[in-house]
């Protein structure tokens, strides 16, 4: 059973995360490389450091080979994940590849069922409706550019997504939060360089100064502190709650494209907005009602 009070810090460590997350969009647009590159070097320089540090704090002492194995398994879901979403955003509209990639929690919902056999009960279904309701209306807007190419490929994102997740929950009951983010990082650098390998062109590496802390600035407030707080939070809360307050990460994005950019922020995402954080306060109360029983 989960106590009360550790549910509130995870509850603030997963909404954190998910803000901190929120900020990838912003700084991948304005990076000098192509964006799955720019994810391999933000899982690549938060990798070296967390190495750095659990060499120092002699952090992979006890684990065997079997352990790295199973650790990888996050990764490698995180990374296709990534890859993925990037791919779908060459072939279909931005808000499109967006909008079906955090479709997440549904498949989050219908997994766990058949994993935990845990029950949600009608008022967490309304109120994750409400959430991706929110979702839809922050995210949609009128293209021409879509295909059904992009969007499936962004929808297989989102059950991969959903994979790193889950399996980050499980994992969470034996291993410690640290080995879950520097394994995290590691292999999730494995899809995503074989992403910009297949699939992308152009320049390589940054040449400015702005391109190193651009990529610098993800791999220690994206990969290091938000999924480490997403990482820690998941441990403490059911991953179906967690994977709706996950959904704060396209609104934080659409706000900050707001102020940097001077994007329009309209009455319909306003609107969308409040309908998600609605969302995710019934889906709270239905979770600590089930915690409760």
């Amino acid at each position: 059973m989960i106590n009360l009070t550790s549910r509130k810090i995870g509850i603030l460590s997963t909404s954190v995360g998910a803000i901190l997350i929120g900020i990838v969009p912003i700084l991948v647009r304005t990076s000098e490389i192509s964006p799955a590159l720019t994810g391999f070097y933000r899982f690549l320089i938060a990798s070296i450091i967390l190495f750095i540090f659990g060499i120092f704090k002699n952090k992979f002492s006890n684990l065997n080979f079997r352990d790295v194995w199973i650790l990888a398994i996050p990764g490698l879901f995180f990374g296709s994940d990534i890859t993925l979403w990037h791919w779908s955003i060459n072939q279909t509209s931005v808000a499109n590849a967006a909008l079906f990639v955090n479709t997440a929690p549904i498949y989050v919902a219908i997994i766990s069922y058949f994993l935990f056999k845990e029950n949600l009960d009608l008022f967490f279904y309304f109120a994750g409706s409400c959430c991706l309701i929110g979702v839809i209306l922050i995210l949609f807007e009128q293209n021409e550019y879509q295909s059904f190419k992009g969007d499936l490929l962004s929808l297989v994102a989102a059950i991969f997504y959903s994979g790193y997740l889950i399996s980050i929950k499980i994992f969470s009951e034996k291993y410690e939060t640290f080995h879950l983010m520097f394994f995290s990082a590691a292999f999730g650098c494995i899809p995503l360089l074989l992403g910009s390998i297949f699939f992308e062109s152009g320049q390589i590496i940054p040449i400015t100064l702005y391109g190193w802390f651009n990529i610098s600035s993800q791999a220690l407030f994206v990969q290091i502190a938000g999924q480490g707080l997403i990482i820690y939070g998941l441990s403490l809360i059911r991953v179906q709650f967690s994977s709706l307050i996950l959904l704060i990460q396209p609104l934080t994005a659409a706000f900050l494209g707001f102020l940097l950019f001077q994007e329009m922020f309209l009455f319909q995402q306003i609107f969308g907005a409040i309908i998600l954080l609605l969302g995710i306060y019934l889906a709270g109360i239905s979770d600590q009602k089930t915690l409760k029983k």
